[in-house]
């Protein structure tokens, strides 16, 4: 049976567990509210390039014809975990992964921990790259990533490119999806009309080109803003199970420790009783 004061001892030590859990959650939230307060702006800004993405192919309805002439090797990103302690975040995102069409693709994963998780499960990749964690690391590997995926598509003629990762909901959670980015959908942006004619100082054609790599720009921050969300909503939804783990585990060993030394005390005062008892003993004997 343990004493109290090994009772004492394991307390103390819940007790700094439960401080590190309460300085993860806390960070975990931080992150997950950042990225919030960020998405909806985001959200409103890819839609305006959408939005200027459909003037151009309305205007020059040749240029919606150019996916087609792409070549059809395909690359996927995987957006992974960075860190740890995110429960089944990249088993969930790998599983998803899994069932999709794997013939004639190249395989990018992004995040540190994620791409042990995919060794682990023999997931063929062509190349690991590292994700972020926070905010405010995006913008980096942001703009790391777009060039590295226009690279593979101007010299190795990779023409079309799927995000996968998690996107973040209103709920506390997250949905894994599959965003194809190259070649656009321009049948989505096509407009019937437009009302006034933007005024044009480049060719047509020229003006799509850098509007598509806008578009993948943003598709790709996106992405790493979702999964940042959603990667560190799941760490923090971890870590509150974890602290109410901790506080019912202390509640009831501090149960156990009040009853050991009530059962201590009272051994202790049977043996004060026992000790008296066999003195007085001995007095009237002598």
């Amino acid at each position: 049976m343990s004493s109290s004061l090994s009772l004492t001892k394991k307390l103390k030590s819940i007790k700094e567990i439960e401080e590190i859990v309460s300085s993860m959650k806390a960070f975990a939230n931080f992150n997950v509210q950042s990225a919030i307060h960020k998405l909806p702006y985001l959200r409103t800004y890819q839609r305006s390039i959408e939005d200027s993405v459909g003037d151009i192919v309305t205007l020059f309805p040749n240029l919606s014809e150019i996916g087609e002439t792409l070549p059809g090797r395909t690359i996927y990103v995987l957006f992974l975990s960075e860190e740890g302690l995110c429960g089944f975040f990249n088993e969930r995102i790998l599983d998803f992964f899994s069932t999709l069409p794997k013939e004639g693709q190249r395989t990018v994963i992004i995040g540190e921990k994620g791409a042990e998780e995919a060794k682990a499960r023999k997931t063929v990749c062509s190349r690991y790259l590292k994700g972020a964690s926070n905010v405010e690391a995006i913008d980096t590997y942001t703009i790391e990533l777009s060039a590295y995926l226009n690279e593979l598509v101007t010299k190795e003629h990779l023409g079309i490119l799927h995000l996968v990762y998690a996107k973040h909901n209103d709920e506390g959670g997250y949905d894994v999806v599959n965003k194809k980015v190259l070649p656009p959908d321009f049948s989505k942006f096509h407009k019937k009309s437009i009302k006034k004619e933007p005024l044009l100082y480049l060719e047509g054609h020229e003006i799509l080109n850098v509007m598509i790599k806008e578009y993948l720009y943003t598709s790709c921050y996106r992405a790493f803003l979702e999964s940042v969300a959603s990667e560190n909503q799941e760490r923090l939804n971890s870590m509150i199970h974890a602290a109410n783990a901790i506080k019912e585990s202390d509640q009831l060993m501090r149960l156990e420790l009040n009853a050991l030394r009530q059962q201590e005390i009272t051994q202790e005062l049977l043996e004060i009783v026992n000790t008296y008892r066999s003195m007085m003993k001995k007095e009237a004997q002598l």
